[in-house]
């Protein structure tokens, strides 16, 4: 695989894209198989999906626990709505000191291209058109985190089924951040995931659960690289790095946590 050339992205309406994955019999409880026989036996007829309200920062930037307790969560998801419950907003992953001596970048990968071609926002979050675009290829997958990211952070979106191969392989691998599954089967994949850690979210609706964490995850990646670039005397791009950690944090400042905001802005504060 390779970032030298990138496929034009369609013109028109960005949509969202939810790769279709059906669960193998074998993956199905007794319980569900049950329920299935049951409905195919007196007819059964699909109930219309509902389209949930996707989310969207408010107009100012909020600074304490308290506003997320009150804000309204009509229309999110269970995970969405949780966050707000908690209190504390979403949280990145555990601190993870950059060494510039052997550190080459982040690097996004995602089994579902048409996922992120079709979406600018995934540009916007991650920072970068440079995806790894392995469309549905497991093997090259495995192949290009084990073999071509060994000194790099990366950030890895697949669907349920393709997630099932890929994260056993590749989630002990130091260079593996995090993780997002992105699929129409929440309940099934959850339950395999639940024991791979850097498994960040599983879900069935990006724009309210994925790019949300994506964001604070990608923010703590740049704050770490801020930190070690004013560590090596390097105040301008260390600068840069916290002034895109506190763009994706007040994007989705509903739902990131506050002290991380203010960290991202004091920290920008001190590279002026």
């Amino acid at each position: 695989m390779s970032n030298q050339s990138f496929p034009q992205k369609p013109e028109g309406q960005r949509t969202n894209h939810l790769q279709s994955e059906a669960v193998p019999f074998s993956l199905q409880s007794p319980h569900q198989l049950a329920q299935f026989s049951a409905a195919t036996a007196s007819g059964y007829y699909p109930k219309p999906q509902t389209k949930a309200a996707p989310f969207s920062s408010g107009s100012a930037a909020s600074t304490t626990d308290t506003s997320h307790q009150t804000k309204p969560t009509t229309g999110m998801s269970e995970f969405a709505a949780s966050v707000y419950a908690s209190g504390s907003g979403l949280q990145p992953p555990p601190a993870q000191p950059i060494d510039l001596n052997t550190f080459k970048g982040l690097q996004f990968v995602t089994l579902d291209q048409f996922q992120i071609e079709t979406r600018d926002i995934y540009d916007e979050v991650s920072g970068t058109f440079q995806w790894e675009m392995c469309a549905g290829q497991t093997d090259a997958c495995i192949t290009h985190i084990r073999e071509k990211c060994s000194n790099k952070r990366v950030f890895l979106v697949t669907s349920g089924s393709l997630g099932r191969i890929v994260v056993p392989a590749v989630h002990d691998l130091s260079q593996v951040y995090a993780i997002y599954i992105y699929c129409a089967d929440v309940v099934s994949n959850r339950e395999w995931s639940k024991n791979y850690s850097k498994v960040r979210v599983v879900c069935n609706n990006d724009d309210q659960d994925l790019l949300p964490q994506l964001a604070v995850d990608v923010a703590q990646a740049n704050i770490e690289l801020g930190d070690a670039l004013v560590k090596q005397g390097s105040r301008d791009k260390a600068k840069e790095k916290f002034e895109k950690a506190l763009k994706n944090l007040t994007k989705y400042d509903q739902v990131s946590d506050p002290t991380m905001i203010k960290k991202a802005k004091t920290k920008l504060d001190e590279c002026k």
